[in-house]
């Protein structure tokens, strides 16, 4: 198979490396493989940080940090990226700290500390706890809420939107992968310390923490400011060619809209080298260089299984505060992946090796090659030597993936005409949601809710379709009484419900 690296001239057929790595205490072979996932994955840029009995002992940067020409070696001190869904751990960790100053516990009710928190299971309102917000077991779908920043919905927005999002499951009862929810510790945390989730993190988590090279994407437009942060890009694999390129992502508008109303899931950005410090706190049990940032009980806390997301004959593995536990025979793994927007990521550590690591890249396509790395040293720690190569495995299986299938044959439907222009404007109510207008220009429908305003396109009978930039396209179903529209429902995934006609 052929590796191709689009923009390049001088450094196209070179992997590049920057930065440190320490023959103490790191596994013989180590960065090799390192050097061979990398070039085999094709990844644009990325950056290794192991942690070992409190040193560090493994610090590398590999690649560039963008592909247009610009690019300069990828510095592990300096270069920033963004961790995606590893900053959860983040805000469980700095929710932890609100719970050693303030009255706040984590079996307390959400209400007590947030009395405009509403669900919209009355019940589940009333009972659901501190500890169970970040642990995706609330009753939603997974990624719910997910496409409406893209309609213009805010952090605060999206808070309000889960009075009306009907649970896909009953409350506790099923895992489902959600990021909204951390609004709501975002919610808790800043009532207490009275600063925002982004100023809360540089106070309390990256200063005490000396990540001097850490913050959030929206902290003054950090993710467009930044002069350190590596350029998004994935890995893809095209078919014709056998080959795997590297594209750049081109929607850092519609991703920094998603992100930063998401960011206490999402949008720390950091470097390998300031996550050596995140390690190492986390291996001390709360402590980084003999001050406790978080209480032993409250750090214990974050790794206290709350959800079964998935368990075989061989491994079990939980849900903690924006982590997840994963217990096996040999060992137990705490660990979380991130992807999003360019940006792939993985951090884990194991208790019982002393040991963590962080991989951090530009791939927007798969974390799987990080994962492959970090399970490779843990063999490799323990001397397990069967020449299991996971980061290659999890590259077959990728590159098969993204191999077409069998064209499925869509049924044919009987066409309807829909009905005239005037039997469909109007103002549609949603409680929450607010008001989506459906209203003519120059005999073209338009359909406009928030900021979002978009032609409606007919597709068959009473359904049609809209497009929403970062998203996708949606369905906008009308339902008719005597030749006029009453109700429309907008098919993003997320059960609403209907929008009244007023």
């Amino acid at each position: 198979m052929k590796r191709i690296l689009l923009s390049l001239s001088l450094a196209a057929a070179i992997v590049l490396s920057a930065g440190l790595s320490y023959a103490q205490n790191i596994p013989e072979g180590f960065d090799e493989y390192c050097r061979k996932t990398f070039d085999e994955w094709n990844l644009p840029a990325m950056s290794v940080v192991v942690v070992k009995d409190g040193e560090v002992v493994y610090l590398k940067g590999f690649g560039l940090t963008n592909y247009d020409g610009t690019g300069k070696p990828v510095d592990p001190v300096t270069t920033q990226f963004v961790l995606a869904s590893t900053s959860k751990a983040f805000t469980g960790a700095l929710l932890a700290t609100v719970i050693d100053e303030y009255d706040v516990k984590w079996n307390d009710l959400v209400t007590k500390h947030l009395p405009d928190f509403k669900l919209y299971d009355d019940w589940a309102t009333e009972h659901i706890t501190v500890q169970e917000v970040n642990t995706h077991h609330t009753g939603f779908k997974t990624y719910s809420l997910d496409e409406m920043p893209f309609f213009g919905y805010d952090r605060d927005d999206l808070y309000r939107l889960f009075a009306v999002l009907k649970p896909t499951y009953p409350f506790r009862s099923k895992y489902a992968y959600n990021n909204e929810t951390y609004t709501i510790s975002a919610k808790i945390i800043e009532k207490y310390t009275g600063k925002s989730w982004d100023d809360a993190m540089a106070e309390r988590i990256f200063k005490p923490l000396a990540m001097v090279h850490s913050t959030t994407g929206n902290k003054d437009r950090a993710f467009f400011t930044s002069e350190n942060l590596a350029y998004g890009h994935k890995v893809v694999y095209d078919v014709q060619g056998d080959s795997l390129k590297i594209v750049p992502r081109l929607d850092r508008n519609e991703g920094y809209i998603w992100l930063s109303a998401v960011a206490p899931a999402a949008f720390v950005m950091t470097t390998a080298s300031d996550m050596g410090n995140w390690l190492k706190m986390h291996l001390n049990h709360g402590v980084f260089e003999g001050d406790t940032v978080i209480t032993r009980k409250n750090h214990d806390m974050l790794f206290y299984p709350q959800t079964i997301t998935d368990f075989n004959s061989e491994k079990v593995c939980t849900y903690g505060q924006g982590w997840f536990v994963e217990q096996t025979s040999r060992c137990r793994l705490i660990r979380h992946t991130g992807l999003a927007y360019g940006y792939t990521s993985f951090v884990g550590f194991v208790p019982d090796l002393n040991m963590g690591i962080a991989l951090l890249t530009t791939n927007g396509a798969s974390s799987a090659a990080q994962s492959g790395i970090a399970r490779k040293l843990i063999d490799m720690y323990y001397g397990v030597m069967d020449g299991t190569d996971y980061a290659h495995e999890s590259l077959e299986s990728f590159i098969e993936s993204s191999k077409p299938g069998p064209k499925k044959e869509k049924p044919v439907e009987e066409f309807v005409a829909p009905l005239k222009n005037k039997a469909y404007t109007g103002v549609y109510k949603k409680e929450v949601v607010g008001d989506a207008t459906v209203y003519e220009k120059d005999g073209q429908l338009m359909f406009h809710l928030n900021t979002l305003d978009a032609p409606l396109n007919h597709k068959n009978g009473n359904k049609f379709s809209i497009f929403v930039p970062g998203s996708g396209n949606f369905d906008v179903v009308f339902t008719v009484k005597r030749g006029k529209a009453r109700t429309l429902e907008l098919t993003t995934g997320d059960p609403f419900g209907e929008f009244v006609r007023k």
